[in-house]
């Protein structure tokens, strides 16, 4: 059987391109030879085995993933796995896993890419950033 990968990333506001979460996207779909895509995507999840979820948690999560992810159940995608671009690299969204697990969804996997914001300051993305993603997609698409 075909393996089913998406990759779905968040966009902060709708005109913008390249964001952090965009550019890591891109890499892990070409990466993988799948399809990557904003929340809400072009064509809904149905009968996926691996959904990634390219996110930025500075605090509050995007509004269009959490409403997206409420439809999130087994059916649309067997297992998700997250990489989450914050002031950390623990690849933690509470909010969002339990979201996820309360709708019988398997998170297999999290990646943490930390990028400092400030006032006057972010660190910016850059290759190890990237690859560092790309590498941990890679192993969960050839054990699902």
């Amino acid at each position: 059987m075909a393996k089913k990968v998406q990759v779905l990333y968040t966009v902060k506001k709708e005109e913008e391109v390249n964001g952090n979460p965009d550019l890591i996207a891109t890499a892990m779909g070409r990466a993988l030879k799948v399809k990557s895509d904003k929340v809400p995507p072009a064509y809904p999840c149905e009968g996926q085995t691996l959904v990634f979820f390219v996110l930025e948690n500075y605090g509050k999560l995007d509004k269009k993933l959490m409403a997206f992810c409420k439809e999130i159940v087994p059916r649309r995608a067997a297992t998700v796995a997250l990489v989450v671009i914050g002031k950390d690299d623990s690849g933690n969204a509470p909010e969002l896993e339990d979201m996820l697990k309360a709708n019988g969804v398997e998170i297999v996997g999290k990646c943490g890419i930390a990028l400092k914001k400030g006032f006057f300051s972010s660190e910016k993305l850059n290759d190890d950033h990237i690859n560092k993603a790309v590498a941990f997609a890679k192993d969960l698409y050839e054990k699902a």
